[in-house]
């Protein structure tokens, strides 16, 4: 800063020009304080705004992805819907593959951790099983037995989504049928996309049917067969019929439970359940959706706030 700035020039008796002197010291010095001053709070704000962006640029790019992800499910799923509303009788991999796409983002992985305990110590046993987005709302619709384990529930779950997110936090159990060997969970993941619901009595044996999960941890596996059988009975000691099941040929393994069994237009019409003997056979068992319906409107009943 100019110390001259702002001075007015005066004539003296002697007819020469005179100038005032500069600004004292003090003043220019309290000028250098204040220059200083905002130089270091712009620095500060510089340095603030650095650091926000290296906090949140992971934040926004993996939220960015999973957005991409969710936009290019849904660009898929608009296909597959379209395909199979106007080709109705498409047969052949090609209508399985518009099928799959279509079902793919209502299928969710389910991992589970069991603490156990004894004289050694600690020790975590992981389980694994799938599950089917019922209700865009987060509702998802398992076998009981995937979060219960000899009697006594998971100590913790975690939710794998289609596109690439895992929920951890904030999952409830609504409610579960233990001896119809089915479970309801609640999840807050937005807006999600939701299997339309089927109907099992309408399937006649020799149907196509796609059972779609996660065996061993392999997500969204896809595998093709026909209903081999319907109203497979299983009797409690008392002669009462305690569980009905579809056979199916289609390929299921450990971790398909709780996936979905769909039709060749990809509605679900049964849960995977389980297998006949320690692997895969030919031989698999579905609940029939009317029954798994049931028990998830029962449910439901007692949630005012989840009816639509």
């Amino acid at each position: 800063m100019d110390p001259y700035e702002n001075a007015e020039s005066v004539s003296n008796d002697s007819g020469y020009i005179s100038t005032p002197a500069p600004r004292g010291d003090a003043e220019n010095l309290k000028e250098a304080q204040r220059a200083a001053a905002s130089a270091r709070m712009s620095y500060l704000v510089l340095t603030l705004v650095i650091l926000l962006a290296i906090v949140l640029t992971p934040s926004i790019a993996e939220r960015w992805a999973y957005s991409t992800t969710r936009g290019a499910e849904r660009a898929k799923r608009v296909e597959a819907e379209k395909f199979l509303a106007d080709h109705p009788d498409a047969i052949g991999n090609m209508k399985i593959a518009y099928v799959a796409k279509l079902v793919a983002p209502s299928v969710v992985g389910i991992k589970t951790n069991m603490i156990t305990s004894d004289y050694f110590g600690s020790a975590v046993a992981q389980g694994q099983g799938s599950g089917v987005v019922v209700d865009p709302r987060g509702l998802i619709v398992t076998n009981f037995h995937v979060i219960c384990e000899n009697g006594r529930l998971v100590d913790g779950v975690e939710i794998c989504l289609s596109d690439g997110r895992s929920i951890s936090e904030g999952i409830r159990l609504i409610g579960f049928d233990e001896k119809l060997d089915v479970a309801v969970l609640k999840v807050e993941a937005g807006e999600m996309s939701a299997i339309e619901w089927g109907d099992s009595d309408a399937l006649e044996v020799g149907d196509a049917v796609l059972a779609i999960g996660n065996p061993y941890g392999l997500a969204h596996t896809v595998t093709e067969g026909i209903v081999s059988a319907k109203e497979r009975f299983v009797f409690d000691d008392k002669g009462v019929v305690a569980q009905e099941f579809l056979q199916t040929d289609a390929a299921v393994n450990p971790g398909n439970s709780g996936g979905a069994l769909v039709d060749d237009r990809g509605r679900l019409v049964g849960i995977n359940t389980a297998i006949f003997g320690q692997q895969y056979q030919g031989i698999s068992f579905a609940l029939p959706v009317k029954r798994v319906r049931a028990v998830y409107d029962e449910i439901l009943g007692q949630y005012p706030d989840l009816k639509k």
